[in-house]
């Protein structure tokens, strides 16, 4: 009965590490707004880019990795002011370092001014 109860105890004390290892590693999702285009005006666009980077540390210790394409879409937010971001594109780069991984989130979108009165 002894023998059954560690059993017991070392799956458990497993099964709560690797739930932790595990949760360590996940992010927000970025949802990008639909836009209308009849509220923007598609002729005076202007580009706009961001770029967020973290690094793994040995491999294990995440550094600035879970919310670098949430960083990335603030910088968007701000280059953009009022105006609308719209047709943005996602790529994900990484590098090898002496003592672990670089990981970088560049955005890349236009920035429309929305439509004031008729045209």
């Amino acid at each position: 009965m002894n023998i059954q109860k560690t059993k017991y105890h070392s799956h458990l004390w497993l099964g709560l590490v690797a739930s932790l290892l595990i949760s360590g590693c996940v992010g927000n999702p970025i949802t990008f707004p639909d836009v209308g285009a009849e509220r923007i005006d598609s002729t005076r666009g202007r580009p706009i880019s961001a770029k967020a980077c973290g690094f793994q540390l040995l491999l294990f210790i995440p550094i600035n990795i879970n919310e670098r394409a949430t960083r990335a879409y603030e910088s968007l937010r701000n280059q953009a002011g009022q105006d609308v971001i719209a047709d943005v594109k996602v790529q994900e780069r990484w590098f090898y370092a002496f003592v672990g991984t670089g990981y970088c989130t560049v955005l890349q979108a236009t920035a429309y001014p929305r439509v004031t009165g008729s045209m």
